[in-house]
């Protein structure tokens, strides 16, 4: 989990993104001189300059309640802000399927989608073009208290009748265990916002990366968006289980359904996060290396992947070590002796897996057809400066 390493292969790639926008854009101005343009062609130069400026990295953590993905994001790429962004406790936290980026024309803040828009048939990409649906928090980011009190609002659930959840779709009658979730009074607890979106300052944010944060499998099931488009085009999609519980039902039925059964499964990582609850000062190292051993070699079984694609962290106690320069509990908290989390060379691959095929077929044609005609031109030319005196 190494952020120094992230951000010098975060700032190759950025500057990879400007020197080709350049070689276009040079292209281009030569086409032009050389009166080798059209409207299409430039139409077409400038859609691959406006796609390289658009690009982003797309990371998609997905889990059931309660495995630590907001405190793997934490620890993975927020830990040089020395402090917890994400909010991260006991039992369920991320109430809502949220969106960490950064967009430097707009302040930073939070911008929530409320969950009663779950009553249109309108999706989250619709609401996104009608700015006034959403409730926005700002946020001082020069204040710890500033930024910790606005994240809490994607924590806030808010109680309604039966009814209007099973309006929603956030409340299942034939589940047996539905009802462990009412009040006495007969109300359901549910997510106050259906979205949330985080605009933040952050050196990896700010050069393109997108991090996805989603709540479970019942936000999975209900939002379509989630299911059909968020994660099968997610450059990376890392998949969080917890050492203490393994390998649940929801959680094979998330890997599954979700994640595993689409194809192309490159870029699809597993994470078997919380292994400093196996640590025990009355075990000898040896036995507990054995029982990790042991667990991960069980959660390869049950999702029908390799051992050695299951990476063994801590987030908390490698969040913790990056944040007081513990080398020591950082090399515990991502098992380096065994395998660790690259965190920069697996979402790089990720990245890698999901080539812009059409892109590249547009820019062949760009390039083919000017080069024939200046070919052309080249031959004219030359047969004129053959012709013999006095034939013309």
């Amino acid at each position: 989990m190494s952020s120094a390493s992230f951000v010098s292969d975060f700032e190759a790639y950025s500057g990879w993104r400007q020197d080709l926008s350049q070689r276009i854009a040079s292209y281009r101005q030569w086409l032009n001189r050389e009166n080798l343009n059209d409207s299409q062609r430039d139409l077409r130069l400038q859609q691959l300059i406006d796609r390289l400026a658009e690009d982003k990295l797309h990371v998609a953590f997905v889990a059931e309640f309660s495995r630590g993905k907001s405190e793997l994001i934490n620890a993975i790429f927020l830990s040089d802000l020395k402090q917890r962004l994400l909010p991260s406790t006991a039992g369920r936290t991320t109430m809502c399927p949220t969106e960490l980026l950064y967009d430097a024309g707009r302040p930073p803040m939070i911008e929530l989608l409320p969950i009663e828009t779950r009553g249109s048939n309108a999706g989250i990409a619709e609401y996104k073009n009608y700015p006034d649906e959403w409730h926005q928090v700002t946020m001082d980011t020069a204040s710890p208290q500033s930024v910790a009190q606005a994240m809490q609002e994607v924590c806030r659930v808010k109680s309604v009748s039966v009814e209007e959840a099973m309006r929603y779709g956030l409340y299942n009658p034939q589940d047996p265990e539905a009802s462990l979730g009412q009040s006495e009074d007969g109300m359901v607890s549910i997510p106050a916002w259906r979205h949330a979106v985080i605009n933040f300052p952050h050196p990896f944010l700010d050069k393109g990366l997108v991090v996805y944060d989603t709540p479970g499998l019942n936000a999975i099931g209900v939002e379509p968006e989630l299911t059909f488009n968020l994660l099968p085009n997610a450059h990376a999609v890392l998949f969080v289980l917890a050492a203490d519980t393994g390998v649940t039902k929801s959680d094979i039925e998330v890997w599954r359904n979700h994640i595993y059964a689409r194809g192309n499964n490159r870029g699809r990582l597993v994470a078997l996060n919380k292994i400093d609850g196996l640590w025990d000062e009355l075990k000898t190292p040896a036995q507990i290396e054995a029982e990790l051993d042991g667990q991960v070699r069980s959660c390869a079984e049950l999702l029908g992947v390799a051992p050695e694609h299951i990476y063994p962290v801590s987030a908390q106690k490698g969040l913790l070590a990056k944040i007081n320069g513990d080398a020591a509990l950082l090399i515990l908290a991502s098992r380096p002796g065994k395998r660790p989390f690259r965190g920069t060379h697996r979402l790089q691959a990720g990245h890698r897996a999901r080539p812009d095929r059409g892109g590249d077929r547009r820019s062949a044609g760009l390039q083919h057809r000017p080069a024939g005609i200046a070919q052309a031109r080249h031959r004219g030319a030359g047969e004129r400066t053959a012709w013999p005196a006095g034939q013309e």
